[in-house]
């Protein structure tokens, strides 16, 4: 068993907090989220929250990952699949029982992209027609500028139907309506506290979502925020699918201390644990292959940890030294002695573990999967790899003319696991490349500023996919994507991704996409990808319903328990 130790004032705080409020049904760890409005909720737990509160076109399907029926009913596309056309259904209702209309959805996309709005993934819109601009419009004060927004491809037809044109076609459209930005909203609620005559009322814009205010058209609605203590919904009566939710309430119990999240589990106040620490997790994954802890879930995410390299800096900004760098990264070794959770190492940068879970269809009907490159060193054992390295970097050496190389410093939050990752390449890069690696430890806000800045030479980076589609990795390396911070930019890549963009046939957009990898990850290498992550979680065993999902998105307000919750009828 995992022994717990944490202070006592903290246990015994604990216990005299508990036994003050009825449980709710269902009790989860969560950190505070800033907002549960789904147009500008970007962090997890405010993305697991606002799921539960809002729901959009569609939804992914708990098992498979792929989009079915929501508040459409069903949809049609022209045979460019450029037009589409949601068909809602007459059941959805908002909390109060208004019912949700096709207007609602035309509102809230258009709220989503107006820049002083703040919506973090507003750019997930950019596919409907006219959309980037009416947004770039709107990032100054003078109304003037503005875009009509009748220029935006989105439109209510009637009550029921939601017609929406896009700027190319996009096979992953329906995985985007899916998604916490795409939700419709309450526009009578929006309107009275954050937006009016198309203009968002920024001192007041965060009061629709206090309890007292706030319409949600999903299976809770909040009742409840205790600001670092608690969140508590309530089933929402009008949802259409309220038959098959069996929870009555659920509480989001908030805490960011791990030991605190643990012991909450382990004493009974919480059912649901996730995103362990690493240490922590190793144990438990032990204990299970013991025979012990089925409560623990561990399972691949949609993300890939690597390292950003700063390719404005000698020699880093020589590809052939950055792929020296990159072969003398021992992952498999990194994975089994220094992470352990069953991470798989990768030389590429998406997620081969989820390529079943992007299938595609060609021209001719076929069903497609995308196909990744290689990876530099594929095929190779790890001494092969460390003899090309010091090839390349001899190669370098000659070209350049330079002397002794200076020492490369390798920065990383101050985190224990990140701190074993670093000190791990840090043994590799000297002693297959003679380098002197100097490690720097810096708080994550701090960190974050200078690999904006590119103020940084090897800095350990993630990223987690917002969609199934090789887009969602690929697409942020362009020369002018905000999230390249790395100092690269590649002529052919950008038209690559450009024209993946647009392409209508989607064998060869994924054909351009793994050129575009190979590029990336094989031939420039201003990322060094390390493994595939992986997420983990403790669930009590009584609870069902909640699947370990790769885009680390736990449908909440789907979960279940072997008895039936009081008054809950059973399916």
């Amino acid at each position: 068993m995992i022994v717990i130790v944490v202070p006592a004032l903290a246990l015994l705080a604990w216990l005299a907090l508990g036994g003050t409020a009825p449980r709710a049904d269902f009790v989860f760890t969560s950190l505070e989220p800033r907002t549960v409005d789904p147009q500008r909720v970007s962090w997890l737990p405010e993305i697991q929250l606002a799921s539960a509160m809002f729901e959009g076109l569609a939804r992914l399907n708990a098992e498979t990952h792929l989009p079915e029926p929501a508040v459409a009913e069903r949809w049609d596309t022209d045979e460019s699949q450029t037009v589409w056309t949601f068909h809602l259904r007459s059941s959805a209702r908002w909390s109060n029982g208004a019912p949700v209309l096709a207007e609602h959805f035309r509102f809230a996309w258009l709220r989503a992209l107006d820049a002083k709005v703040a919506a973090q993934y507003a750019s997930l819109l950019f596919v409907i027609r006219g959309a980037e601009a009416y947004y770039k419009s709107r990032t100054d004060e003078d109304p003037a500028n503005d875009v009509p927004a009748e220029s935006v491809g989105v439109a209510a037809l009637d009550s029921s139907t939601l017609h929406v044109t896009l700027a190319a076609p996009c096979s992953y459209f329906l995985d985007l309506t899916s998604f916490p930005t795409f939700a419709p909203l309450y526009s009578p609620a929006i309107e009275r506290w954050a937006h009016r005559d198309e203009r968002v009322r920024s001192p007041t814009q965060h009061l629709w979502t206090r309890p007292e205010n706030i319409v949600c058209n999903g299976a809770f609605v909040l009742t409840r925020w205790d600001f670092k203590k608690q969140i508590l919904l309530r089933r929402n009566p009008h949802y259409w699918d309220a038959d098959r939710i069996r929870a009555a309430t659920i509480e989001a119990y908030i805490t960011a201390d791990p030991n605190a999240a643990l012991l909450a589990y382990e004493t009974g106040r919480v059912d649901l644990v996730r995103g362990l620490e690493p240490a922590v997790a190793r144990a438990l994954l032990a204990e299970q292959h013991a025979g012990r802890r089925p409560d623990f879930h561990v399972g691949d995410r949609f993300a890939t940890f690597f390292y950003r390299v700063n390719c404005r800096r000698p020699p880093l900004d020589d590809p052939d030294f950055r792929k020296a760098l990159s072969l003398t990264i021992d992952r498999a070794a990194i994975c089994a002695h220094v992470t352990g959770l069953g991470e798989v190492p990768t030389a590429t940068y998406v997620p081969r573990g989820a390529v079943a879970l992007m299938p595609r269809l060609a021209a001719d009907g076929r069903t497609i999967y995308y196909d990744p490159p290689a990876g530099l060193g594929a095929g190779l054992s790890y001494s092969e790899c460390v003899a090309l390295a010091r090839e390349h970097v001899a190669r370098y050496s000659r070209r350049s003319g330079a002397g002794a190389i200076r020492p490369i410093e390798l920065a990383f939050p101050p985190e224990p696991e990140q701190r074993r990752i670093a000190e791990a390449v840090q043994r590799m890069w000297e002693s297959a490349l003679g380098l002197r690696v100097e490690l720097r430890t810096l708080e994550s806000k701090v960190l974050a500023t200078r690999i904006r800045d590119l103020d940084y030479d090897v800095a350990r980076s993630d990223w987690f996919g917002d969609y199934l589609d090789p887009g969602t990795f690929l697409n942020m390396f362009t020369t002018d994507n905000g999230q390249n911070r790395t100092g690269w930019s590649h002529e052919p890549y950008d038209r690559l991704i450009a024209a993946a963009a647009v392409e209508p046939d989607n064998e060869r957009r994924y054909a351009q996409f793994a050129e575009a990898e190979r590029i990336l990850c094989q031939e420039e290498l201003p990322i060094l990808p390390v493994f595939q992550r992986r997420g983990n979680f403790l669930l009590r065993p009584s609870f069902t319903g909640l699947r370990d999902h790769v885009l680390d998105r736990l449908p909440i307000h789907r979960v279940r328990r072997a008895a039936p919750f009081p008054g809950s009828p059973d399916l």
